[in-house]
């Protein structure tokens, strides 16, 4: 299914084949309603899809059955599910367990519980914290040797650059307009 999921250039999860995306949710969906993997698969799925609703019903029941790693990745996935509402309270604490349970049971996931708070609080305006959470997500992932890792980090930063030079674009521009 990976194949079917590209980034856009706002780093958000983008169908590449939508007919096809729409073939791998049905088939996960028609699979066991109690294997974790395959829900949580189509529950990403469901959000590219833009049917957030059922994402959340899906990755939440994902997260019932799964064990604390898998619960680490489905947190993640559900904070997105929020997050690409702009329901960022909601996406909160979603993160903020997967963090907590990477740093328990997974420790080798900690790069993607970074990344995801770093574009959580980049959604969020707070590019201070964005830039310092994605640029240890970065760490990590270098860290891994596996520089397909680092993709999506290196795009969140490239947005957290582009907004704080567009806020500091707007600072100058109110300090020199005719009205100040």
């Amino acid at each position: 299914m990976e194949e079917l999921i590209a980034l856009d250039e706002a780093g958000r999860m983008v169908t590449t084949d939508r007919e096809a995306l729409e073939r791998e949710v049905a088939a996960l969906l028609d699979g066991p309603a109690d294997e974790p993997r395959g829900l949580r698969k189509a529950g990403v799925g469901l959000l590219v899809l833009g049917r957030r609703e059922e994402a959340l019903r899906v990755l939440t029941q994902a997260l019932a059955l799964a064990d604390e790693k898998l619960s680490v990745a489905v947190h993640i996935n559900l904070g997105d599910a929020w997050r690409y509402g702009g329901e960022f309270e909601a996406a909160e604490p979603h993160y903020q367990q997967a963090l907590k349970l990477a740093e328990a049971v997974a420790p080798g996931m900690l790069y993607f519980c970074f990344q995801h708070l770093g574009k959580q609080r980049l959604d969020q305006g707070r590019t201070k914290e964005a830039r310092s959470l994605l640029e240890r997500a970065l760490r990590e992932q270098l860290a891994a040797d596996d520089p397909s890792l680092t993709e999506a980090t290196r795009t969140a930063l490239r947005l957290v650059d582009e907004t704080e030079a567009a806020r500091a674009a707007r600072v100058v521009e109110a300090a020199w307009s005719p009205e100040s």
